[in-house]
């Protein structure tokens, strides 16, 4: 809606244009009585009055024109903004889908870590593994809840920025 108010504004300016170039008819009545002793009158009279601006013919043909080509500018640049905002609605549900989908993926590796973390930890009870690859498979484990986090906050960030240019927040 927004979009559209320098377009009406812009055909509102060449209505007003067109209006200064067209003739202009009055038309006007009056009465007056006098109220003389034994002897009252009335006086009536009706007026009219015609304007042509015939010398401002030319002139008026090329501002007319002008504006609408301004009216035409002012139309395109309402389509462009609104193929603009649709890109960009479309590029913020791009992103916000794309960041859910990194957290379902973040989801699937944290599992995969604990499940790594929990054969490596059952190995090293067992004597089986050293040390250091069970605490590798516990760094691997809390790397992938960081990035838990990480993607949690972004898909926030992200849906913060489709609220927003959907007009919903």
């Amino acid at each position: 809606m927004a979009l559209n108010w320098q377009l009406k504004a812009e055909g509102l300016q060449t209505r007003l244009k067109l209006g200064e170039y067209l003739p202009e008819v009055g038309v006007g009545a009056g009465a007056l009585y006098y109220d003389i002793p034994d002897k009252g009158t009335y006086n009536t009279m009706l007026f009219a009055s015609v304007k042509i601006p015939i010398s401002d013919w030319w002139r008026a043909s090329h501002t007319l024109k002008e504006r609408k080509y301004k009216e035409q500018i002012a139309r395109n640049n309402s389509q462009n903004n609104s193929e603009l905002l649709l890109l960009q609605m479309q590029k913020t549900w791009n992103d916000l889908d794309e960041a859910y989908k990194q957290i379902e993926v973040v989801n699937e590796t944290i599992k995969q870590a604990a499940e790594n973390f929990r054969i490596n930890s059952d190995n090293y009870k067992g004597g089986i593994v050293n040390i250091s690859d069970m605490l590798e498979a516990q760094a691997m484990l809390q790397q992938a809840k960081d990035q838990l986090s990480d993607a949690r906050a972004n898909y926030k960030v992200k849906l913060v920025s489709y609220m927003q240019v959907t007009g919903r927040y």
